[in-house]
């Protein structure tokens, strides 16, 4: 085996490096947006789901793939949907309106789901609901601000299910995860950072009281970045994050927090973290690649900043990456990836 050097870090060149390195590149390469918003139908249903295995979903590779399709029924019978009316909403800096949205459509409804073999064929949770469905999208302002839609539970309901004790959450929008920690027996008390005090109020006036809850929520009107502090966040036990629109600004984000603190790990989480991650684990891989044949990868200019933390977070390792193996499961681990970002 021949030995290329990238400061300290060392990648071992074997038989089995080339032949992993060109599937992650194909993979890297795969379009899968294609198939969101295509219609769908129980006719259609297997024959679509075959399409999606051939292009890289895992969860269609098996004899029994589930249903591409979500009960609207089920949906409107979950708890927050259900039991909190957005209608009551009176603020003149919030408005609504109920929008019918159509049913047999895939959409994302869950955070990237990772490639099992760990080889950057990482896929989409596509479903579509099996009827047309009526959702009420809220404005702040004549924008547009939120919606109560089924991927709010695919998201939420994990982080809120983990939850325990002094719950502190950064970004309160409609308190989708805010109600559903309310309904776990191991939260005592939670405290909100929100720093639109507009969003505070409208929330305290009009759905607060739809609670009925006897969970003590405390709530503090500032900027989420400021609060990102060791001495506030160890007073808490579990510490939510959900202060972006979507992945595109989540990884921004949550770099500029872990940049001032990085908290322990088992009790903190980050809204859709995986889908904001998931160029990270594309730049890890090619940091890997370059680092073994000794070719330097140019990556989107966007992507720069992020490709240097790589770089000078893997310099600091006195390590031989002598399998395949390790190389996947460094790429896609979380932990690391958070130590990545908090470097400066």
């Amino acid at each position: 085996m021949v030995m290329l050097e990238c400061t300290y870090m060392k990648v071992s060149r074997n038989e089995e490096l080339p032949a992993f390195f060109k599937r992650c590149l194909a993979n890297i390469q795969k379009d899968k947006n294609r198939f969101l918003g295509m219609r769908v139908s129980k006719a259609r249903e297997k024959y679509i789901q075959k399409q999606l295995s051939r292009h890289g979903f895992a969860e269609f590779s098996f004899p029994e793939p589930p249903s591409l399709f979500l009960s609207a029924d089920e949906w409107e019978k979950t708890p927050y949907h259900s039991h909190i009316d957005l209608t009551h909403i009176s603020s003149h800096h919030f408005s609504f309106e109920k929008e019918w949205v159509k049913g047999n459509e895939l959409f994302n409804a869950d955070a990237i789901q990772k490639d099992p073999q760990r080889e950057l064929n990482d896929w989409m949770k596509l479903r579509a609901m099996d009827r047309d469905f009526e959702a009420i999208y809220l404005y702040q302002d004549d924008a547009d601000w939120m919606m109560d839609a089924p991927s709010e539970a695919f998201t939420n309901n994990p982080c809120a299910e983990k939850a325990h004790d002094r719950v502190l959450t950064l970004g309160l929008g409609i308190g989708y995860f805010l109600y559903m920690c309310t309904l776990n027996p191991k939260v005592k008390e939670i405290t909100v950072v929100e720093r639109s005090q507009d969003v505070i109020d409208m929330f305290v006036k009009d759905i607060l009281p739809q609670f009925h809850t006897s969970v003590p929520i405390h709530f503090i009107c500032t900027d989420a970045f400021a609060y990102w502090q060791k001495e506030n966040l160890q007073a808490f036990d579990y510490i939510y994050a959900d202060i972006w629109q979507s992945s595109d600004d989540g990884l921004a984000c949550i770099t500029k927090l872990l940049e001032q603190y990085n908290p322990p790990f088992e009790n903190t989480d980050f809204w859709i973290e995986d889908s904001c991650n998931e160029i990270m684990w594309t730049l890890s891989f090619y940091h890997f690649y370059e680092t073994a044949l000794n070719r330097k990868m140019d990556p989107a200019d966007p992507y720069l900043p992020y490709m240097e933390k790589i770089r000078h977070y893997y310099e600091k390792e006195d390590h031989i990456y002598a399998s395949v193996q390790e190389i996947k499961t460094r790429i896609y681990d979380t932990r690391t990836i958070r130590s990545i970002l908090s470097m400066k």
